[in-house]
């Protein structure tokens, strides 16, 4: 390699979940090449969260053919890792004759690439983020790397202390929230992803722990789901201290909001991802589909911030769990002392 120190073109250019669940393998990368220059190539409105990821040098989008081409090949990449691959990405990194190209080996997609590990990741045998690691460590292997420092630990997206206690202040002054309560966020909506529980279930899940505790509940939705966000708070007695976001597209705005919580309950979507990457608690619920399970899309919290249930096929088109057993053990979750 002509040049001392490589360029790394890094591609997830898919959904916000996906994004974010590359991260630990970017920090990983990171902190073994310290002196990389590492450039993400994300998907167009996802720019802005991935400029969250300190390890990376650079964040480009996905836009026209041309325009990504000029991108490209202006920073004249080395090597080109590639998380999970399309056929017009493959094309895109050949065509652009970066010298080492490594991505899965899957579809025709594959064939664009001189490096690349078999993996069939829709058999669901390991976490998404270990995929991701995994070509993270055949790139090692490649470059000869000896000596290889452990990957890091949660959180993988980090706000200041400063910040923190800042967003906070002003989250709750903004929403008239106690602060002596604890924080859950409820999010009902799927953004398009897997199945989430019906809005019926929701609403259950929130009396069922108002009875252990008088939590500010905040229903978290997207600017689209503000109908479903209506329809479940339409559900819950006022005993309860519930209160709906404003819906934002900014996501550093959303990452922002986010980080006031104590516990994050959702569907397996982006911004359940998003509070596992603040290391945050979760609560997620998941479909029986062998490429969706709780295995594959679990968070990238620490493993004692986690808790998943799968869906017991109940009923068509939403998830169905056990949910007076649910409740008890949320409640659990929420009680648990944190392991430090």
């Amino acid at each position: 390699m002509a040049r001392k120190y490589p360029v790394i073109l890094l591609v997830r250019n898919d959904k916000m979940g996906d994004l974010i669940l590359s991260i630990p393998a970017i920090s990983w990368l990171r902190k073994n090449l310290p002196n990389a220059k590492l450039v993400w190539l994300v998907k167009k409105e996802l720019r802005d969260l991935a400029i969250l990821c300190h390890h990376v040098d650079d964040v480009i989008y996905d836009d026209s053919f041309r325009s990504i081409m000029s991108k490209i090949n202006a920073y004249q990449f080395d090597i080109a890792l590639t998380f999970f691959s399309t056929f017009r990405i493959g094309y895109l990194i050949n065509k652009a004759k970066i010298p080492i190209r490594l991505a899965p080996k899957t579809k025709l997609a594959q064939f664009f690439y001189n490096h690349k590990i078999v993996q069939k990741r829709s058999r669901s045998q390991k976490p998404e983020y270990e995929y991701n690691t995994e070509l993270v460590s055949e790139l090692f292997n490649i470059l000869q790397i000896q000596d290889i420092i452990d990957i890091d630990k949660p959180p993988y997206i980090k706000l200041d202390d400063i910040k923190n206690n800042q967003i906070k202040r002003e989250f709750t002054k903004k929403y008239q929230i106690d602060n002596e309560k604890k924080i859950i966020f409820i999010h009902p909506g799927t953004g398009g992803s897997s199945n989430t529980l019906s809005i019926e279930d929701y609403s259950k899940i929130c009396i069922g722990l108002r009875r252990f505790d008088n939590y500010n509940f905040i229903i978290h939705h997207s600017v689209d789901d503000e109908r479903v966000a209506n329809n479940l708070i339409s559900k819950l007695p006022k005993n309860i201290s519930v209160t709906k976001i404003s819906p934002t597209k900014d996501k550093i705005e959303m990452v922002k909001n986010i980080s006031v919580c104590d516990l994050f309950i959702s569907g397996s979507t982006g911004p359940l991802h998003i509070a596992g990457a603040l290391n945050k608690k979760t609560v997620g619920f998941y479909p029986s589909k062998k490429s969706s399970t709780s295995l594959r899309w679990q968070t990238i919290n620490d493993f004692d911030k986690r808790l998943d249930f799968e869906d017991i096929g109940k009923a068509r088109g939403v998830i169905t769990i056990e949910l007076n057993k649910a409740i008890l053990e949320i409640q659990k979750h929420m009680d648990k002392l944190e392991i430090v």
